[in-house]
């Protein structure tokens, strides 16, 4: 669990198996409001079955963490080590709902799946955004990544924007 004094009702832990469902409901959730934003649709990961759901919150080389105010849910985050280089990691699938934006939370997300991947010894950090996320750009930048590179993109929404790609050296 983990919280700081800037966020005293919130905490930031991995879910547990028998809150796979509390996942699901909110990965479902950030794929149709904010349809933009993620790689992926809510058509493809509603039609996921349940072992899918549980290997997402159960696999050793990723953490899946959701984000409570008290005790509701009210985001989720992750990161996941690369399949082919073992020493990358890739953080993934943040989302807060809108009435919980804007007050710094994303720095909770970064220091909690930046202590994991040193604790799993991951030498590298890659995180991507749409061009125009401005709040991701500043939070990934106050963390220290570094821009990389770029590659144009049609988004699951049907926009055409580029993602760009940041990186940190642990």
């Amino acid at each position: 669990m983990t919280q700081d004094s800037r966020h005293t009702y919130y905490t930031l832990r991995p879910f547990a198996s028998e809150e796979v469902g509390m996942y699901k409901a909110m990965r479902l959730e950030a794929l149709q409001n904010e349809a933009g934003m993620f790689g992926s649709t809510y058509a493809r990961e509603a039609a996921f079955s349940d072992a899918q759901w549980m290997e997402r919150i159960a696999n050793p080389n990723s953490a899946c963490l959701g984000l409570y105010y008290k005790n509701e849910l009210i985001g989720i985050t992750g990161i996941i080590r690369d399949h082919e280089q073992e020493d990358l990691g890739h953080m993934v699938q943040s989302y807060i709902r809108k009435a919980h934006r804007g007050k710094g939370l994303s720095t909770l997300f970064y220091k909690v799946r930046l202590d994991w991947a040193r604790e799993h010894k991951l030498k590298r950090i890659q995180v991507g955004h749409k061009a125009s996320n401005m709040a991701s750009k500043a939070a990934n930048q106050g963390f220290g990544f570094k821009y990389t590179h770029s590659e144009p993109r049609i988004w699951p929404d049907g926009s055409t924007e580029d993602i760009l790609y940041y990186e940190l050296e642990l």
